[in-house]
């Protein structure tokens, strides 16, 4: 295990760069594996999760390659899905799970899926995952019989309708794709609809290879398509990851004296997470948005009550924002937040109050009570083995009395594989070290 050391630092100066988009690489990747003809995928981002997604598809019968300066040229099924020959194992990703639980309800033949010990004895997807493929004629069974990994399908989904919560994004994911693919018309009616700025994403893929859809009323609670074909073949750029500024604007902004900068970010890209910029302008944030440039200085931060069901992923980086502004925060409609890599909620309230912080656990946020009598002060803390969670507290730290050490270190490799070198570089303490140093 690796544990990243965190000491408050100089002023923060120059650019950062960004990583390519974890989010926007799966979907162009699963589609493209299952279009009719040769997509390429120019710059995905590269990662353990990537490489079990390639051969998830694989195995399904797509031809994947790997060409010279990060291009990968990917020869889709085109609705031939093959029955894979194995269990497919997508270790820690649960947005991986999903996706491939879409698949396997797009295909005729078995399905065994499982993951690490965390998509297996901890991260129950939602109250009711498979209930929806029953309703569209597709074998979809939890071995264990508890909601979680391992799952066994058997499709295809072929017409119907499908009732199903909401609530999360990931498991309307899994319903939508093979709704997408199927020949017949589908219905999709979905209750307490959340996430949408996920959603968002996924349709945008869907519309750009060709799949037609209906979000009625634009609702986001019933989906209808009218029935496709596979989805058309495309070339694509995969844009920078919308998730990944937050840490080191927000590093700036609490460090003294500091501006940084990160350039190519993509202002029209529908990811909810670019929303995290806005929200720390919201509490007063010098955060200069322009077209290809966003610049942070160092700037005093004010409470402010956050509604962050389009962005849960950056709860963690939020409630960091928040012990370092004057007054309240309140961070609300952010249950999903429980149901990632970790339970994000629990953890950040737990490892915040080793920190100094005072603050309220609620079901679906928590309220940070900062009225000036408190600073965070440097603990040993949990990584959870959660990529967000290590770079959030990295920032705490920055700006935090004393020292920070951080477990699983090793984890930011999910998503921003650069990331302790760029901070380093622009003047963050940090400092890697193996586990027993």
């Amino acid at each position: 295990m690796r544990y990243l050391k965190v000491r408050p630092s100089a002023p923060l100066r120059g650019e950062i760069s960004m990583p390519a988009s974890k989010t926007h690489s799966f979907r162009a990747l699963i589609l493209a594996a299952l279009a009719d003809g040769t997509s390429v995928i120019r710059g995905p981002k590269l990662s353990s999760d990537w490489q079990e997604a390639v051969r998830a598809m694989r195995m399904y019968g797509a031809e994947i390659a790997e060409r010279a300066g990060g291009v990968f040229e990917v020869k889709g099924v085109g609705g031939e899905l093959r029955t894979p020959e194995d269990v497919i194992n997508v270790n820690n990703s649960g947005t991986m799970l999903v996706f491939v639980a879409g698949v396997a309800a797009a295909c005729p033949g078995w399905t065994v899926l499982t993951g690490d010990e965390s998509l297996r004895k901890l991260r129950k997807i939602t109250k009711n995952f498979l209930g929806p493929f029953g309703e569209l004629g597709v074998t979809a069974i939890s071995t264990k019989g508890d909601g979680m990994a391992p799952f066994v399908f058997r499709g295809k989904v072929d017409g119907g309708t499908a009732h199903m919560d909401g609530t999360g994004c990931q498991p309307v994911f899994s319903v939508l794709i093979p709704a997408a693919l199927s020949a017949r018309p589908v219905d999709v009616h979905v209750e307490n609809p959340g996430e949408t700025a996920y959603i968002d994403l996924l349709l945008y893929w869907f519309a750009k290879t060709g799949l037609a859809y209906e979000n009625v009323g634009n609702s986001y609670r019933h989906y209808h398509f009218p029935g496709n074909a596979a989805p058309r073949p495309f070339e694509v750029q995969i844009p920078f990851e919308w998730s990944a500024p937050g840490y080191p604007l927000l590093a700036a902004l609490i460090t003294p004296g500091s501006e940084v900068r990160v350039h190519g970010m993509d202002l029209q890209d529908p990811y909810g997470d670019k929303q995290v910029i806005y929200l720390l302008r919201q509490m007063g944030a010098d955060l200069t948005i322009g077209e290809d440039l966003l610049v942070a200085r160092s700037s005093p931060l004010r409470g402010i009550e956050a509604d962050m069901n389009a962005l849960p992923d950056q709860v963690p980086t939020l409630a960091v924002a928040a012990c370092y502004a004057q007054g309240e925060t309140t961070i609300k409609n952010a249950l999903t937040a429980r149901w990632k890599e970790c339970d994000r909620i629990a953890a950040v309230c737990r490892e915040l109050r080793k920190m100094g912080a005072r603050l309220t656990e609620r079901e679906d946020g928590m309220v940070i009570h900062q009225d000036g009598s408190w600073r965070l002060r440097g603990a040993a803390v949990e990584g959870y083995y959660d990529h967000r969670m290590v770079m959030a507290f990295s920032v705490a730290g920055l700006g935090a009395d004393g020292e920070t050490k951080i477990s699983d270190a090793q984890m930011v490799e999910k998503s921003f594989g650069t990331y302790i070198e760029e901070m380093r570089r622009a003047g963050a303490d940090f400092e890697l070290v193996e586990e027993g140093d």
